[in-house]
């Protein structure tokens, strides 16, 4: 009970507080995903560097918090600061320019491909309702992922894909059409007679008719929707909709079916409903408060599945201080009720601020109690697996960059252990030099450890890149990982390196090359990621 009233203190302190504005904004996409890093379509010529600090948005929500680590002229990578949810490619990303590259003039000619990519959003209000005929924007890409291993055996893996995020505006009544999703086709060799040498893996998160402008009363989407309120649920083949009862505050409701669990096909198994409210405020002063409340329930085989109640808030103070909770409290009843849960149970509590000291050095400090939940397709797992799945404890860190864009990074994390297991305390840390030997070689120097009951570990990183004068960039990361297992004292070391390039093909369409060796005990073996993009 006191947990539970500490966390409606916790809700109230942004409430108290007032809310925001909306400062000139660019946008871009992210690019690529790999297993430490979420990479963009934009870099220093549209105002990134390293050290910033971006925003991964989907559907008007924030999904994740992103770190920017290096820049080339059009890309840029990052590493996840802090998440409500996946990261997505094709993801908007947002960011705020310096003042001196936000005011530039048009692009010319030549740069048009990043004018495309990266668009200026003006007051919200400058924007018309429907534009005369219709426009097609968006990506598709074409990808080819292979991969051998040598360790133990010959096995080998080829993973096609074809991911896409289209969008077609000025439909009638100011709708657009949105799509997003990769089809996949793995092929497989030297593995075991049970599993498939070649199978399609395709995932379609998004094909929906939407409008949602602020400037119009009513906002709906129909097909297979993303619903905010409900984003721990994923896509959803359904309808959503809401209206405005007064200025800033809008009442939805949404209803339908959820896809199958792991394919994402169609399924009437499913079914998920709820209502939610979202209140908006903005102001010029760059001070903005966004609560979202929402009850949600989702039913399985006629039982119930979950149901729960989800509060997220965002609050920022200007440019100063920013604050981000998202929570969830369930409703157990019926099996969950059987499980021993009690009836109202507080299952996810997660808290991030951000405090710039001055121009040039910020803190950022976080809380996260997000407890692993059972659905009705899951309840039969272990207990083990849900209690072993939790990552709960407190992060911070230090960020510091200079004008120059050189910066410095120090993160600490501790989390304490489930029964009685001990904690586990993390950190990292990182340099960035950009600009050197004539502005055309950036250097990042980044390490990490962790130290827990049952594991230790440690892996320092470094990474080159080189601009070339055609504008491709070049770029060879290697590293080293290490853990010992602490109830046997047997240790394991292994090795990597990577070489991968990038270039701008025309004024719309791009090309991503990455080779990578793996040499130890965990993974030996040889990838080859290449990718053809083409925005339209």
């Amino acid at each position: 009970m006191m947990r539970f009233a500490g966390f409606l203190l916790l809700m109230l302190v942004p409430l108290l507080a007032a809310g925001p504005a909306v400062a000139l904004e660019r946008s871009c996409e992210v690019k690529y995903l790999s297993a430490d890093h979420v990479y963009l379509s934009a870099g220093m010529a549209e105002g990134l560097s390293a050290g910033a600090t971006v925003k991964v948005v989907r559907d008007e929500m924030e999904v994740a918090v992103l770190e920017v680590l290096f820049t080339a002229r059009h890309s840029a990578s990052c590493r996840v600061v802090s998440s409500s949810g996946d990261i997505l490619p094709g993801d908007t990303v947002v960011f705020e320019a310096p003042e001196e590259v936000a005011a530039e003039p048009a692009a010319p000619v030549a740069d048009q491909a990043t004018a495309r990519r990266v668009r200026q959003f003006p007051a919200r209000q400058s924007r018309p309702v429907a534009r005369p005929g219709s426009r097609t924007s968006g990506t598709v890409a074409l990808q080819w992922d292979h991969s051998d291993e040598d360790a133990d055996r010959a096995l080998s893996s080829d993973l096609l894909s074809v991911p896409f995020r289209l969008r077609v505006d000025a439909l009638p009544g100011g709708a657009e059409l949105r799509a997003r999703g990769t089809f996949r086709h793995i092929f497989r060799s030297g593995y075991s007679a049970s599993t498939p040498t070649g199978e399609w893996r395709n995932r379609i998160r998004q094909v929906a008719v939407v409008r949602d402008d602020r400037r119009q009363a009513w906002h709906y989407a129909v097909g297979r929707i993303t619903v905010r309120q409900a984003a721990s649920t994923g896509p959803v083949d359904g309808a959503s909709v809401d209206y405005p009862v007064r200025e800033g505050l809008r009442l939805g409701a949404f209803g339908g079916f959820v896809p199958d669990w792991g394919t994402l096909d169609f399924s009437t198994d499913s079914k998920v409903a709820g209502a939610g409210l979202q209140y908006q405020r903005r102001r010029p002063d760059g001070r903005r408060l966004d609560v979202m409340l929402a009850g949600v329930g989702r039913y399985t085989a006629g039982e119930v599945s979950r149901e729960y109640l989800a509060l997220t808030t965002t609050w920022a103070d200007g440019r100063r201080l920013s604050l981000l909770q998202a929570a969830e409290v369930d409703y157990n009843r019926d099996w969950r009720k059987q499980e021993g849960q009690s009836t109202l149970e507080l299952t996810s509590l997660a808290l991030t601020g951000r405090l710039a000291l001055n121009r040039r050095l910020n803190l950022d400090l976080g809380y996260d109690d997000r407890q692993p939940v059972r659905t009705w397709e899951s309840r039969a797992l272990p207990d083990s697996l849900f209690t072993d799945a939790g990552r709960t404890g407190w992060r911070g860190g230090l960020s510091w960059r200079d004008a120059a864009g050189r910066s410095l990074r120090l993160r600490a994390s501790l989390r304490e252990g489930t029964a009685g297991r001990g904690r586990t305390t993390g950190w990292q840390g990182g340099v960035y030099l950009p600009g050197l030997t004539g502005a055309r070689l950036d250097l990042n120097l980044a390490f990490r450890g962790f130290d827990g009951p049952d594991l230790s570990g440690w892996s320092p990183t470094l990474k080159v890149r080189r601009r070339l004068a055609g504008g491709a960039v070049l770029a060879v990361e290697g590293g080293l990982q290490s853990y010992n297992d602490k109830g046997d004292l047997s240790g394991r070391d292994s090795s990597w390196l990577g070489l991968s390039a990038e270039k701008d093909l025309g004024r719309k369409l791009s090309a991503w090359l990455e080779l990578r060796r793996d040499w130890g005990e965990d993974m030996a073996g040889n990838r080859l990621f290449l990718e053809l993009r083409r925005r339209l």
